[in-house]
């Protein structure tokens, strides 16, 4: 069946090299190349180890996917991942990204360092072996079009590398211009025109096999839709319309890989890149480590750590100064080595339609104070496998926000839907020598008004956050902060008191609320959660309201 749907491979393919590998990267971690090297995988909080055999179709819970037509999973997807059968396979992303082949580069990456043979003769047999146990549109590893399109540029960049011997690239031509078929065959546009970063993947993809291949058709089409998506998904502040940092790095990460085949050109890719390159070391929390904004699902395509994408921060230098970035609504307060993020800006795709990866975070902030994580966004957790997890960190309540009446900003729907999407609107974006004030509210709690001012002052550092609710009646007010779980809290009287590496933060609170600690949890990467702290703060008051936050650190005695 498969080699009747296979379209005809023509006779004349040529692979050829399109990367110069200084542009490439070449770190990789020794121990988890010889974790490869024995067939130990991990992939997005789950570990496995084959033997001589590889099963591509493994669903890291114990059991295995069946070997159906591409078409056929729909199946199993279908009412948002909620069907019974699916349920019995664990969380479809870890068969996907096991079928991306992301660790060919890191072995093609320790090869090129190293000239170790042993990473070319296991990427030939893995190479080998995918091909004859996922026949065209056979198989898990066919039932995504972006995981199509990873799994090419992997190989490409393996190529691309060294790591693939010579009597394997005429098998590895023929396979790539099948992905680049099935890719042109169905990009993942929307009819609205309204597209998410698979479309960019998909393109990037479809460019860089048409390039590798020397198809001039694929190359100039993928290139004309993918400039009109960039005005379309990225703003003119350079963030990616999604409004999620993990997902706005990984839309980077291909359009980095385009521009660097295509001789880093053209300047219209150069701007975008630099500016995206821009938000990201902008928004990096003091030691580098970009902060979870929004979902973040492990998702990475060819640098070494995506938590610290240096690979990308290189296009920008780091800015000292405060930044805002009014398109996307993020504001970023900085002096020195403390950093707050503020958002106040659409909840995705510029609520254009689903917010797919935007959380319902309005008026959130992040705090890093003398080089510190303090207050931080819990992360993703995971998507389907456990929904009450995510639902929780893409929630309010799991944001360092208000919540009125137990109501959420948004209203949570399926597993990326939400029910509203609620405007923001800065009040106030001022930076003088000794303060930064930002100000801004948003209707998600309509027909009463939510508005939060944060002082910040640079030189103590004292920073003052006050909520204003506006309406009539008495309603219940509660403030949650999340804490890092790095840091210990304990509550006093007047006050949750932090203590972390460098300093001691009191965030001081009025009489008119209650104060507790609660357990939370904390997504450091995708499938793993570990616990952290939560300061609550709650109260039934009458409004109009106001309630003001004093956050004052003091540097710890070496």
């Amino acid at each position: 069946m498969a080699s009747i749907l296979a379209p005809p491979v023509p006779k004349d393919l040529t692979l050829r090299r399109i990367f110069a590998e200084a542009d490439l990267r070449n770190e990789f971690d020794s121990s988890q190349i010889e974790a490869l090297l024995q067939r130990k995988f991990a992939v997005l909080g789950r570990s496995i180890q084959f033997g001589k055999e590889i099963d591509w179709q493994t669903d890291f819970n114990g059991g295995r996917w069946p070997v159906l037509m591409a078409s056929h999973y729909n199946e199993f997807f279908k009412n948002d991942f909620s069907e019974p059968r699916y349920r019995r396979h664990g969380d479809i992303k870890r068969a996907w990204d096991f079928n991306k082949h992301l660790h060919f580069v890191d072995l093609a990456a320790c090869y090129n360092r190293t000239k170790d043979e042993r990473c070319v003769r296991e990427i030939e047999f893995e190479l080998k072996d995918w091909i004859q146990e996922n026949r065209y549109l056979r198989g898990i590893g066919w039932s995504a079009q972006l995981v199509v399109a990873q799994r090419a540029l992997s190989w490409i960049l393996a190529y691309n590398l060294g790591a693939v011997p010579g009597d394997l690239q005429r098998k590895l031509a023929h396979s790539l211009y099948l992905h680049g078929v099935y890719l042109s065959r169905n990009l993942e546009e929307s009819a609205d025109g309204v597209n998410s970063n698979h479309l960019v993947g998909d393109l990037a993809a479809l460019n860089l096999i048409g390039m590798s291949l020397g198809i001039g058709e694929w190359v100039e089409g993928s290139m004309q839709k993918l400039l009109r998506e960039l005005d379309s998904q990225i703003s003119e502040d350079g963030v990616h319309y999604e409004e999620s940092s993990g997902y706005h790095r990984y839309v980077e990460e291909f359009l980095y890989l385009i521009w660097l085949a295509n001789g880093r050109a053209p300047e219209k890719l150069t701007r975008k890149i630099v500016k995206m390159s821009e938000f990201l070391t902008s928004i990096m929390w003091p030691d580098g480590r970009q902060p979870f904004l929004s979902d973040w699902d492990g998702a990475g395509v060819w640098v070494k750590d995506i938590h610290s994408p240096y690979e990308l921060y290189r296009l920008a230098e780091p800015s000292k100064d405060s930044k805002r970035f009014p398109c996307a609504g993020y504001y970023v307060i900085q002096e020195a080595n403390h950093k707050l993020i503020f958002d106040c800006g659409p909840i995705g795709m510029g609520n254009k339609q689903l917010n797919t990866h935007g959380h319902s975070d309005l008026l959130s902030f992040t705090l890093a104070l003398f080089g510190d994580q303090i207050l931080v966004d819990p992360g993703s957790g995971t998507y389907t496998e456990d929904k009450n997890v995510h639902d929780y960190c893409r929630s309010s309540r799991g944001h360092n926000t208000l919540i009125l009446d137990g109501r959420d900003q948004c209203g949570l729907d399926g597993t990326w839907t939400l029910l509203n999407h609620p405007v923001a609107r800065l009040l106030e974006w001022r930076s003088a020598e000794d303060t930064v004030v930002v100000e801004g509210e948003h209707d998600g709690y309509s027909p009463i008004a939510h508005r939060r001012r944060i002082e910040f002052n640079r030189k103590v550092p004292l920073i003052l956050v006050t909520d204003s609710v506006f309406g009539s009646g008495v309603h219940r007010i509660e403030i949650r902060l999340h804490f890092s779980p790095a840091v210990k809290v304990r509550l006093d009287a007047k006050s949750f008191v932090v203590q972390a590496s460098a300093s001691i933060v009191s965030i001081y609170f009025p009489a008119t609320m209650r104060a507790s600690l609660e357990d939370g949890c904390y997504s450091p990467d995708y499938g793993v959660t570990t616990k952290a702290t939560v300061g609550c703060l709650s109260g039934n008051l009458s409004l109009p309201a106001i309630v003001t936050l004093r956050i004052q650190a003091d540097p710890r005695e070496s």
